[in-house]
């Protein structure tokens, strides 16, 4: 069998078999027979209406429901090293036995094994020929699914070990919030909201990998922490200060206008973050806030009453004054939660376990109040914060070495982002697109096609490049224009008739988009998004985090956005497909019994 070394960058190669024909038919026949096998819900690669979408948009959403639930959430990113080359035969051998199949196939299959002879090519130059004791062929029919039965094994033990008999049967179901399984192939995420838990989870499937010999690329692995976007929280001290001297900075900060450093365009301050997104392909970076992870023991500060009866803040540098002893322990409670004060006549007061401000013994119902309810939400929405930076300095390890933290990963070809925002993979397929369309573009005009051809040629080749990943973006209307205009600038290029025209004056005057995407027979990118999007919905409508998605609520403090399941999408029609679906699926499975 020879062995196609294709270069995959880094002085590595990938190696591709090419089998007999009559050995390829016999694995396809092998491959079908083995359909009957059920995966377990953790695998999406080469199964049956799932793919890289299906994968994607559930980490998608375990990341969005703990973006809405104000809680970090910890993934790592595995990567087996030379995964199908590496694999244990004699492993794999039991495992196939283990899910049924039969001593015909399974002699077919260890024959092939056994006396093979492989022969590796690149650049038309052949090697000496050598056997192969480990892994399966690369480009053979049956591999794919010798691979996944192989990792269900896997996954399945895993998941036992760590919830029990009925997630490794029948999927995490509820407890999709504790943890996290996403395996492709190969790549494999994992994902909870428990350091600790993934942690444990992380070292045993390293484990079971091993036995099957696999083993985790500690450079290529990595961790992402999402954090839930900004969570007000109080002011710092000098912003606290500058409002009580009645210096407003919000104000200011809306008519601040900034110039920018990349193209010296003058725009206002808070616009600055998006135009370098949108223009110039910077994001920021999650500065920790170390204000939020100052844990001291609490001060006891003695106030005292000025001559008028007002009471100033005795905290050294704070500004805050009160007009009563109610509205100055309030004040600590809002400003200076980790310190107490000590008031003339009352003394120092214990806290509320709910609001955590400092009461009365004597208010016994002071828990039933708005101002308790109120501050616990308040204390609450803080802690989300506080935790969120906590989160950032969390480190995971592997074989005792620690695993590299990421802001952005590329998983499945797609980016994935720590703070949600699809900006970054937005302007990555765009610029994919460009390069595309710029190459395709010169072969349209050299061969003079017409414009419907251009259209075709353009939506098989410039198009899918485009809208990759498209199903799980969370676009915004700044986005969505960005991806209109390219796709508007590429049909008035494909357009004889309907294209923008300069007149004599130097202006210009542009048609119809309509007109112009009818004449190349194409529609907005918009309603292909949306058809992707309704594909991938029928899949995750019934899936149990999607349901935890739509009955969550926006908590208190969190910046207003858009999440994935509230854009333009029938839902009810994606449920009744993949109930008749299902059905189909059901009747072929007993088909082939």
């Amino acid at each position: 069998m020879t062995v196609v070394l294709i270069p995959k960058g880094g002085g590595d190669f990938r190696g591709i078999g090419l089998l007999e024909p009559f050995w390829k038919a016999i694995e396809i026949l092998i491959d079908r027979r083995l359909q009957v096998v059920e995966f377990h819900d953790c695998l999406h690669g080469f199964i049956g209406g799932r793919g890289t979408g299906t994968a994607t948009i559930e980490a998608k959403l375990a990341q969005q429901l703990a973006h809405l639930e104000q809680e970090p959430l910890f993934e790592t990113f595995i990567d087996l090293k030379k995964a199908y080359d590496a694999m244990d035969r004699e492993r794999c051998m039991e495992i196939l036995v283990g899910y049924g199949v039969g001593p015909n196939m399974l002699r077919l299959i260890k024959h092939f094994w056994d006396t093979a002879l492989l022969v590796c090519r690149a650049a038309g130059y052949y090697g000496g020929p050598f056997q192969a004791f480990r892994g399966v062929t690369q480009g053979g029919p049956l591999s794919p699914r010798i691979f996944n039965m192989m990792v269900d094994a896997v996954v399945r033990e895993w998941l036992r070990r760590l919830l029990g008999e009925e997630a490794a049967r029948h999927g995490y179901g509820a407890a999709v919030r504790e943890l996290m399984a996403i395996f492709y192939a190969d790549d494999a995420i994992l994902a909870s909201r428990d350091p600790v838990a993934l942690q444990r989870a992380l070292d045993v499937i390293v484990e079971l990998f091993e036995r099957v010999g696999l083993r985790t690329n500690t450079s290529k692995t990595k961790v992402m922490t999402c954090v839930p976007g900004k969570i007000r929280t109080r002011l710092s001290q000098d912003a606290y200060n500058n409002s009580r001297e009645g210096m407003h900075a919000n104000d200011d900060w809306k008519k601040l206008r900034v110039t920018c450093d990349l193209c010296d365009m003058d725009l206002a301050a808070g616009s600055l973050p998006s135009h370098l997104e949108a223009k110039h392909d910077v994001f920021r970076s999650k500065v920790i806030n170390q204000d939020l992870l100052v844990e001291r023991d609490a001060k006891v500060y003695h106030a005292t009453a000025s001559y008028d009866g007002t009471f100033y803040c005795p905290v050294p540098g704070c500004l805050g004054k009160a007009t009563t002893k109610w509205t100055l322990r309030r004040h600590f409670g809002q400003r200076h939660p980790l310190d107490l004060v000590s008031v003339p006549g009352q003394g120092c007061y214990p806290r509320c376990e709910g609001c955590a401000h400092q009461v009365s013994p004597l208010a016994t119902r002071h828990r039933e109040s708005k101002n308790c309810r109120e501050g616990t939400e308040r204390r609450v929405q803080h802690e989300a914060a506080a935790n969120s930076a906590r989160a950032l300095q969390q480190q995971f390890t592997a074989y005792g070495e620690p695993l590299e933290r990421v802001e952005v990963f590329k998983y499945l070809g797609r980016l994935m982002a720590y703070d949600d925002n699809d900006a970054q993979a937005i302007n990555t397929q765009l610029k994919k697109a460009r390069k595309s369309w710029a190459r395709i573009s010169r072969v349209l005009r050299a061969e003079n096609a017409s414009p419907r051809v251009c259209g075709m040629f353009y939506k098989a080749t410039v198009q899918a490049v485009l809208l990759f990943g498209s199903e799980t973006w969370n676009t915004t209307t700044a986005m969505m224009k960005r991806l209109e205009g390219f796709h508007m600038r590429a049909a008035w290029r494909m357009a004889r008739i309907n294209k923008p025209r300069r007149n004599l004056d130097g202006s210009w005057t542009y048609p119809s988009s309509e007109l112009t995407l009818e004449e190349v027979a194409l529609h907005p990118i918009a309603y292909y998004v949306e058809v992707r999007r309704q594909t991938i919905a029928k899949f995750i409508v019934n899936r149990p985090i999607f349901e935890y998605c739509r009955e969550g609520k926006r908590n208190r403090g969190s910046s207003p956005r858009q999440f994935w399941w509230e854009q333009a999408m029938d839902l009810e029609a994606a449920r009744a497909e993949a109930q008749a679906s299902g059905d189909v699926a059901a009747d072929d499975s007993e088909m082939v019994e």
